[in-house]
């Protein structure tokens, strides 16, 4: 059953990309609101689920870490804390209003680093079977928000060049646009992939959180796949991305978090 519900997604996914080969402009045109208050709420703080649940992925591991007087753990343990730090100050930069030019670096680094703190602090708490039951879903949180958020998202942005529908608009040619298989190379550029609505999906772990079996557990997919939706629409409406973006954001969030379940043997 799973392996039908994966071919299917995988087929959906064929068609829409080879529909909005013809359709992104006009679904664009359709769409596009430069005065829609909900759509530029999601460009500001529409990253912030995705980077907290990375987070706590992040802290649960480091609650959990053991450090040892070895090269390996020391380094480990560095590492671990560094790219949590990352996570929470990313958080905060964005709760500041970054995303729409408000950047207060030091209050964010600072913010970031009590929250990690107390983040570890409350964890250590828990009982350790407890806490070690969370490791599978931890590592997937953690290894998404970089891997689906960051990693694959600006490794296809930068060297794809595309133009997005408002930076179109403002040049006023559009003869700029492009279908989202050819790539422009490094101009600037970034609409494809979709970097908010890979962070919108990157809450899908939370699920892992909570048993197969539990009664909640549906009802939550089914409100964070909405929450991924609904962040992958503000970036159409306001015209920072074609529905392609979103599309390929979203899509390899999705594989990433099938591949993150599957290796550190999440029950997803």
């Amino acid at each position: 059953m799973k392996n039908k519900g994966l071919w299917l997604s995988i087929g959906v996914f064929a068609v829409l990309a080879v529909v909005f080969v013809f359709t992104d402009w006009r679904i664009s045109q359709a769409l596009y609101n430069a005065e829609a208050g909900w759509a530029h709420f999601m460009e500001i703080y529409g990253q912030l689920p995705g980077a907290f649940v990375g987070f706590i992925g992040g802290s649960v591991l480091l609650a959990l870490f053991k450090f040892q007087k070895t090269f390996k753990s020391i380094a480990g343990g560095i590492g671990l804390f560094l790219l949590t730090f990352l996570a929470s100050a990313m958080f905060w930069l964005d709760a500041l209003g970054a995303q729409g030019g408000e950047t207060n670096a030091p209050l964010a680094l600072l913010l970031g680093l009590v929250m990690l703190i107390l983040a570890v602090v409350l964890l250590k708490r828990l009982p350790n079977d407890k806490l070690a039951s969370m490791k599978p879903a931890a590592q997937v949180a953690f290894a998404l928000l970089f891997l689906a958020g960051i990693i694959t998202v600006w490794a296809v942005k930068i060297p794809w060049g595309r133009w997005t529908y408002r930076d179109i608009l403002d040049a006023g040619n559009t003869a700029l646009f492009t279908p989202w298989y050819l790539p422009q190379g490094n101009n600037g550029h970034h609409s494809f992939f979709s970097g908010h609505t890979a962070m919108a999906f990157s809450v899908l772990p939370l699920i892992l959180f909570l048993k197969k079996d539990h009664p909640a557990r549906n009802i939550l997919l089914a409100v964070l796949l909405l929450w991924g939706l609904i962040g992958a629409m503000s970036r159409i409406v306001v015209g920072a991305h074609f529905a392609s973006d979103v599309l390929f954001g979203a899509g390899e969030t999705l594989l990433w978090f099938f591949l993150l379940s599957k290796w550190f043997k999440a029950d997803a």
